[in-house]
């Protein structure tokens, strides 16, 4: 009885494996009759990717392959003669089809019973792999611009990769040269950058880097995403001081980022003589006064910081942020006195409030007011501060005027 039991057995896993190579053949079949409905036919093949009797087997994800590049070769000609399709899922076949067959070439390289290798399908899949390489970055290209920007990610990493996967080893495409590899890192960053995948977005955008890519616009992105990455002061900064000797000149906005790092970290003294090294080299250079003002303000250093703000607006008076805060150091200066002699008789009080506080008052509004002007859509403390300027002066026309900007 257990010898049937056991015979039983064996039958029914011998049909399965059958059925299941039935089902392989009548499916390649299919695909090669119909290649436009690769993707209904697919799911009728998938109960052999996990079927113990098939999914070790070369042919199954050959078939997956072959069909899935047909596809791709088929959807492009639609494409050209102005037919409509669907490049998402195109584009997702197509890197499905490279796993696929690479899935096929080790297994198609496992020696037989007699321990000779005999590969049936390595050649086909190799040609197909090779023949199909530039289309990855074709695909990409078309999943960006509909908006696919995880799946344009993969595509292009895939296209960077291939060439150096092992499975392919001597059989592999050519390696990319570092002008397009560091082209093709840049679009991953823009991909992984637009999908929110922060890290592999500054990762593509440093292998960018390292092949070679220095344009202005990889640092400047590299920066936002830091800042969309948890505010990533320090990565900020690592990629300020690359940018800083390259386009310092044209954009200061580098030395900020660098200082701002240092300040983060108490790092006080270090970043004091990194600036004065610079001003020393750009005397001129408005902004880097601005940002010592900044350093010495975090310090407290009042008295430094107003001297610095204002050397800032000599220099460049359309520099809004430094206008708002030697604005905002005069207000504060207002406010410091009025408590100082808030105690005093009603009579010395506003003598004293007349010839001290209120001049300040009215002169840190003409700095607000420009630093509004410079950039009202950033400067929502310049109006605060106006606000209570002209509430302190009790100035009601401009406070009205104000108020309506809010």
């Amino acid at each position: 009885m257990k010898k049937l039991s056991v015979l039983g057995i064996c039958l029914f896993a011998g049909l399965t494996a059958v059925a299941q190579n039935s089902l392989v053949k009548e499916v390649e079949r299919e695909m090669k009759s119909s290649v436009e409905k690769y993707p209904e036919k697919l799911d009728k093949l998938k109960p052999a990717f996990t079927n113990e009797e098939t999914a070790g087997q070369p042919y199954v994800w050959f078939v997956a392959g072959k069909g899935g590049m047909d596809f791709y070769d088929n959807q492009e000609v639609m494409k050209k003669m102005g037919k409509g399709v669907d490049d998402k899922v195109i584009g997702n076949v197509l890197m499905n089809s490279f796993d696929y067959l690479l899935k096929a070439l080790p297994l198609d390289s496992i020696p037989n019973e007699k321990g000779k290798i005999k590969p049936k399908y390595s050649k086909d899949a190799i040609n197909l792999i090779k023949s199909h390489h530039k289309d990855l970055n074709i695909a990409a290209v078309n999943l960006w611009q509909v908006a696919d920007y995880p799946s344009a990610y993969k595509a292009w990493d895939m296209y960077i990769q291939l060439p150096s996967n092992p499975v392919l080893g001597a059989n592999a495409p050519a390696a990319l040269p570092d002008s397009t590899a560091s082209d093709i890192y840049y679009n991953m960053g823009l991909a992984a950058w637009q999908a929110n995948q922060f890290d592999d977005a500054l990762n593509a955008f440093d292998n960018a880097i390292a092949k070679g890519y220095n344009k202005k616009n990889i640092y400047d992105y590299a920066i936002a995403v830091a800042y969309n990455n948890n505010h990533d002061a320090a990565k900020m900064a690592y990629y300020a001081e690359q940018a800083y000797p390259l386009y310092g000149a044209e954009d200061n906005s580098y030395i900020g980022y660098m200082i701002n790092n240092k300040i983060a970290n108490k790092e006080f003294t270090e970043a004091q003589a990194m600036l004065e090294k610079y001003i020393q080299a750009d005397p001129n250079n408005g902004q880097l006064y601005y940002v010592l003002g900044v350093l010495y303000d975090s310090q407290e250093n009042v008295d430094k910081a107003v001297e610095n703000y204002k050397r800032a607006i000599e220099l460049n008076p359309e520099n809004a942020q430094a206008q708002l805060q030697y604005g905002r150091q005069l207000c504060n200066k207002a406010f410091r006195i009025d408590d100082e002699i808030s105690s005093l008789p009603a009579a010395q009080y506003n003598e004293r409030r007349v010839n001290e506080v209120n001049p300040l008052f009215r002169e840190a509004t003409q700095y607000l007011e420009k630093a509004y002007s410079l950039d009202p859509d950033n400067m929502s403390d310049a109006l605060s501060l106006l606000r209570n300027c002209y509430y302190n002066l009790q100035d009601e026309e401009n406070l009205k005027r104000v108020e309506s900007l809010y």
